[in-house]
């Protein structure tokens, strides 16, 4: 049975400091205070340690959507992570995660309120000095049911988290629409997500997307290939696996208040992003994104996309961000 943990004597506060252009989940900077009275909050016994490979191997196959409804509903190619053990529950007011989606969600800033439990599992990796500890999120709220939602890899040094990454998603939308998001660690430590979408289409399975911890405990994209990299919704550099030098991204964007910027009518910018090794540095320059759509589909249409006005810049050092400054017109 799961022990509730007594809220007088933890407070846990996950704050993501990642003040860039919203699709930048990638390279995220953290102040996550985590203050502990009598007890060890991450949990380091050798016997709970997690032996890699871990999670959905089938990851990066194109796979028929009744192979991949068959692993995520039947459990199969899915056992380890239902073998991982959430027994360190925390109350929903103890815990805040605010999050930029990728997908809709009724619920589109903190979770606090929304969900009656968040646990830490018993389970976790080790890695470069490193302990890499897993948060599920419950939705306790709209079925009779909780089941875990959300489930984040947390870096932790010394009982301190330096970085998190959400790696599984399980949400149940309107009308039956559904997202999921897998995941899977191999033995080098690279972690692939990969989202599936089961609407109207009715199914998408959308690009393998790979990460890496560096040294410094942060998450960042990781690439197989070096050289010039070149997408749909970004451009660039590739050297030792990570984003290097000037990128051109088009991705969503929600740190526009629609409101004080009536004009910024289309939710993705074009980004000039500059990096080094995979973290964010220099300055950023974030543009409105002009683009044409088609009347049937509603998509947009690559070929005309185009840089409109500048929004707004940012200055990062280290792949932090220490300002923001907004130049477009009210």
């Amino acid at each position: 049975m799961l022990n509730k943990v007594n809220d007088t004597f933890i407070l846990l506060l996950f704050m993501l400091l990642s003040n860039y252009c919203k699709a930048q989940t990638e390279n995220k900077s953290l102040n996550i205070p985590v203050f502990v009275k009598g007890s060890t909050f991450f949990n380091a016994d050798k016997r709970n340690c997690i032996a890699l490979p871990f999670g959905y191997s089938n990851i990066s196959k194109q796979l028929p959507v009744d192979s991949i409804l068959s692993a995520i509903q039947d459990h199969r190619g899915l056992e380890n992570l239902y073998a991982l053990k959430f027994e360190q529950l925390l109350k929903n007011d103890l815990v805040v995660l605010p999050e930029a989606y990728d997908v809709s969600f009724p619920f589109e800033q903190a979770i606090g309120k929304e969900y009656s439990q968040i646990g830490i599992a018993s389970n976790f990796i080790r890695y470069r000095g490193y302990s890499l500890h897993f948060l599920a999120v419950y939705n306790a709220v709209r079925y009779n049911e909780p089941f875990v939602e959300k489930i984040y890899l947390i870096s932790v040094k010394n009982g301190n988290p330096v970085d998190v990454k959400r790696i599984y998603l399980y949400h149940e939308g309107e009308m039956g629409f559904t997202n999921y998001t897998l995941f899977y660690i191999d033995k080098n430590f690279i972690i692939s997500l990969r989202d599936y979408e089961f609407n109207e289409n009715p199914f998408r399975q959308k690009p393998v997307y790979q990460f890496q911890l560096l040294r410094n405990g942060v998450f960042v994209r990781y690439y197989a290939q070096n050289g010039l990299y070149k997408t749909d919704e970004e451009q660039g550099s590739i050297k030792n696996h990570h984003k290097e030098g000037k990128w051109i991204e088009f991705k969503a964007n929600r740190y526009v208040d629609l409101q004080e910027y009536p004009s910024f009518t289309d939710s993705y910018t074009y980004l000039e992003a500059r990096y080094k090794g995979g973290l964010p540095d220099g300055k950023w320059k974030c543009y409105k994104l002009l683009q044409e759509y088609n009347e049937e589909t509603g998509e947009p249409i690559i070929n005309t996309r185009k840089r409109g006005p500048l929004v707004y810049t940012e200055l990062y050092k280290n792949g932090v961000l220490e300002k923001r400054e907004y130049v477009l017109d009210k």
